[in-house]
């Protein structure tokens, strides 16, 4: 008899095999899973590989063929690569901020060329491209990036521009250079932002507005009088540079100083002290004090300043002098005089002025009674005019009353034979109608023999309606004397038994 309570087991080596592919499933997940490069947004993920030939001494990238780090990163997404052959880092993307500029500069390559302050093509070095503000993918290990100011010109300057890399230039004694070669350009750059590289083009902003220079303090003007007294000079200046030349006034006079400073101090100062002083030596220290001498001086170094200064490129617009002062020993006396002059000339127009007055005071008095008499004659003819035109309005009143008052009695007579012909008509039609009547009731009564005949048959006329009425009602108290009489009757004809 077969032993049926018998057990079967699978077979071990199914088992080991299922095992081992799953094994092998899991190791396969791992390997994939470790391959696995999540590059997140902002970030860039930077390869190394790990086999390969071994980098040369001194070389900080690797070829596609060689151990090391690459020099193409991974952008933001999702990648795989083997991780038996690769590594990889990540970091953050290059970022340049707004209003900057961004410098890269190379980290590989061969040294760059002697004196040479960009790099070229393969060099390490300062690269002459730029970064705008943005996001870039970047490897920080091939290249350095430094941020740097953009310029920025403003409305009412200029910008002058200096190459600092680039051709030798062919006159280097010149202030100015032509296009193209190293030094300070002829031409100028207007307003806007600009994004430059600082190791190929520097921009200085230049104002080119309208300055006002202040000649007083430490900055006086003094110079000798014709007759040897110390005269001081205050006054104002207005300047500006001539568009036109800007570069040039920079490379021959700004320095390390304010840029205001070194235009006032290098240019208008001097010119307005060298005239002031070969001009004003040729007057009188009193001529200074006042007159007509004061006034052609300040015209004279007005032009004199405009055109030394024009011609270093600063444009003169106007040039006041507030003061001048001679010293106290001759300016006392002529000042002294000069108010006792003024003092007289106003003593004469007050003088003047009041018999101006007075003459207008008379006239205003004649012209007043002038007025009376004008007045008085007006209100004369305006009474006589009001007078003659209120008799004439009177009198055309009265005229226009008396015509209607006419009118009114001829209508009254009017209305009057109107009423008593309509009287006289309405009496004729009453005496006319009752003719009428009495001939009709005279033919009547002669139709009918006399009038007692005409009368009764009216009384019957107006009777029978009536009668006829009554005798036809069967309900009435005459169709009851009736109606008795006839029972009456009746009774009273039936023989007796």
């Amino acid at each position: 008899m077969a032993n049926t309570s018998a057990v079967r087991f699978p077979n071990a080596g199914a088992a080991l095999g299922l095992l081992g592919a799953g094994l092998a499933l899991f190791v396969l997940a791992i390997f994939i899973m470790k391959g696995l490069v999540v590059v997140e947004n902002g970030m860039v993920a930077v390869l190394i590989r790990k086999t390969g030939d071994d980098l040369p001494n001194g070389e900080i990238l690797a070829t596609p063929s060689q151990k090391g780090i690459q020099a193409d990163p991974l952008p933001e997404g999702w990648y795989w690569r083997n991780p038996y052959t690769w590594d990889w880092v990540y970091k953050d993307q290059q970022e340049i901020h707004g209003g900057m500029v961004g410098i890269q500069v190379r980290n590989w390559g061969k040294p760059i060329a002697e004196n040479a302050v960009i790099a070229g093509e393969g060099e390490r070095g300062i690269i002459a491209a730029v970064l705008r503000p943005g996001r870039y993918v970047i490897n920080p290990f091939a290249y350095t990036i430094k941020e740097y100011p953009a310029v920025s010109i403003e409305p009412g300057h200029v910008g002058v521009l200096t190459l600092v890399s680039g051709a030798d230039p062919k006159n280097p004694n010149e202030f100015l250079v032509e296009n193209g070669e190293r030094g300070i350009q002829k031409h100028t750059l207007p307003p806007g932002t600009y994004y430059e590289n600082p190791f190929v083009k520097q921009i200085i902003p230049i104002d080119i507005r309208s300055h006002r220079f202040d000649m007083m303090s430490e900055k006086i003007i003094r110079f000798p009088s014709l007759d040897g007294f110390d005269i001081t000079m205050e006054g104002t200046i207005e300047w500006y540079i001539d568009p036109l030349r800007v570069s040039e006034v920079y490379a021959k006079y700004v320095d390390e100083r304010d840029m205001l400073t070194c235009i006032t101090e290098s240019i208008i100062l001097p010119n307005a002290r060298a005239y002031s002083r070969i001009e004003g030596s040729k007057h009188l220290a009193r001529d200074f004090i006042g007159g007509v001498t004061r006034e052609k001086f300040q015209d004279e170094f007005l032009a004199g300043v405009k055109k030394s200064c024009a011609a270093q490129g600063v444009m003169i617009q106007s040039a006041l002098i507030r003061q001048i002062a001679p010293p106290d020993a001759i300016a006392k006396p002529i000042k002294d005089r000069e108010i006792a002059i003024r003092m007289r000339d106003m003593y004469e127009q007050q003088k003047e002025r009041e018999r101006q007055q007075k003459l207008l005071a008379m006239e205003e008095k004649m012209k007043d009674r002038k007025t009376l008499s004008t007045l008085a004659d007006a209100d004369a003819s305006v009474a006589v005019t009001k007078a003659t035109q209120e008799k004439e309005v009177a009198s055309i009143s009265a005229e226009r009353e008396l015509a209607v008052a006419q009118l009114q009695l001829q209508a009254a007579q009017n209305q009057a034979q109107a009423i008593v012909a309509a009287g006289k008509a309405k009496s004729d039609v009453i005496v006319f109608k009752n003719a009428a009547e009495a001939q009709g009731l005279k033919n009547a009564a002669a139709a009918f023999g006399d009038g007692h005949t005409y009368v009764r048959y009216l009384m019957n006329q107006k009777l029978a309606p009536s009668i006829t009425y009554v005798l036809a009602n069967t309900d009435g108290p005459f169709a009851d004397i009736i109606r008795r009489v006839l029972e009456s009757s009746k009774t009273s004809g039936t023989p007796k038994k």
